[in-house]
């Protein structure tokens, strides 16, 4: 992904349900505009975050897990609710725990 893609066109593909990949630049110009919720460092696949995202184009904020599935990579996953992405942490939790 761009490192010029905007917080806007963020915004937009995750509101339309999209899975963004973006380099760490782009993410660490971007994250500002999320509100981390949980962040767990599963010492060897680096950090899952959850966020909650801001509202966009009169759709409601959401949620998002930020994941780094390479370093210098991540990519953010829009998630339904709040019910699913304590789920997917608790899940991520279980795995990391062995």
């Amino acid at each position: 992904m761009s490192p010029r893609l905007t917080p806007t066109e963020l915004m937009e593909q995750l509101a339309a349900g999209s899975i963004v990949s973006l380099n760490e630049k782009t993410w660490a110009a971007v994250a500002g505009h999320f509100r981390l919720v949980e962040d767990i460092d599963t010492h060897m696949s680096g950090r899952i975050l959850l966020v909650r995202r801001p509202a966009h184009g009169g759709k409601r904020g959401g949620w998002a897990i930020v994941e780094e599935p390479e370093p210098r990579q991540k990519v953010v996953r829009p998630l339904k609710n709040e019910k699913e992405a304590r789920a997917l942490m608790a899940a991520y939790e279980r795995m990391w725990d062995g």
